[in-house]
Order: C-alpha cells, then structure tokens, then sequence
C-alpha cells in the first residue's frame, strides 16, 4: 500500500532553487571593511545544499538589522528563480536577534512542526540540552515559496539543513504549489 507522503515524494520537484541569507552584524562590519569574511553557517547551508544536487541561486548578507533583513527577504522573493530560502542568524533571544520577529508576521502560514521537531532533536544532543528551548528557529510559506529561519551556530545550520529540510523540502513545495 502506497502511503500519501511516498506519491508526493514522486511528484516532488527535482530541480530545487535555493536563496540563502545570513543575518550577522559582524560578518556584515567585515564586509562594508572589505576585510576577508567567513561564513561557516552559510557555507554549511550552501554545501550541503549542492551535495543534494540543488541550486543556489542567490546569497546576501546582511546585518541584524529589519529593514536590511526585510530588502534581503524581498530580494529573494521576488525572484522567480527561487524556491526555497534559508536563513542563518537573528533566531535568539539577544536584542540584536530580530530575525524571526521581522519575518514571521509575512508568513502566510506557518510550519508549525519545524520549530518543535527541530527543538526536540536539538534537545536530544548532549552539547545543547536545555538550550534548545533558546531557539526561535522557525518556518514559513509566503505565497509560493518556503522559508527556514535558522540559529548562528554551525552546528545547528548542518542538524537543519541535513537532517529536515532536505529530506523532505522537495515534498513540502509539491504541498505548497497544489
């Protein structure tokens, strides 16, 4: 018997275009510097993303900052290349983190069972524990496209990316486009 989740994988779409967008004021100073930037998180994002056989087609990186993070956002969905964008950054709870804040109210709905499935598997590393309740990680559908708002942290980018989106981002956009 064919379950309704395995014929949606079927019809999932192959080719899967990805925005990614990093929130970090420090890494956005060293850039208006010019001085060298590193990425890690998205980077990670950006790798395993190609190893899945997908496409990035866009990369911004921006400061915590809402109307540069909202221009970021725009940028990306206004794009009709994209499909999928995912951010790094702005999930906490510092009052430079507005991220999720800026973001969340332009969902037109939202998905719910990322943020809990992603805090529980957090919860499940012994480095993080407790800690993944620290977390605003988040998702999202604005018109046709999905959204990932993920942590900083390296770490928790790879848990996301690896372990929930991909596997199952090609099912979720056969959801969302009918």
């Amino acid at each position: 018997m064919t379950h309704a989740h395995e014929k949606h994988r079927e019809h999932a779409p192959k080719q899967i275009n990805f925005y990614i967008i990093t929130v970090s004021t420090s890494r956005y100073e060293k850039l208006s510097k010019k001085e060298p930037v590193v990425d890690e998180s998205g980077d990670i994002i950006k790798q395993l993303v190609i190893e899945a056989g997908y496409t990035v087609v866009g990369y911004s990186l921006v400061p915590d900052d809402k109307v540069k993070i909202l221009r970021a956002f725009a940028e990306a969905l206004d794009d009709p290349r994209v499909d999928v964008i995912i951010s790094t950054g702005g999930t906490g709870y510092a009052p430079s983190d507005q991220t999720v804040e800026t973001i969340r109210p332009l969902f037109d709905r939202e998905i719910e069972g990322f943020s809990d499935v992603f805090r529980n598997i957090s919860y499940g590393d012994p480095k993080v524990r407790a800690a993944a309740y620290l977390t605003k990680a988040s998702a999202g559908i604005i018109g046709k496209k999905v959204i990932y708002l993920l942590p900083g942290s390296p770490d928790a980018v790879r848990l996301a990316t690896k372990e929930l989106i991909l596997p199952e981002v090609g099912h979720l956009l056969y959801l969302v486009r009918g």
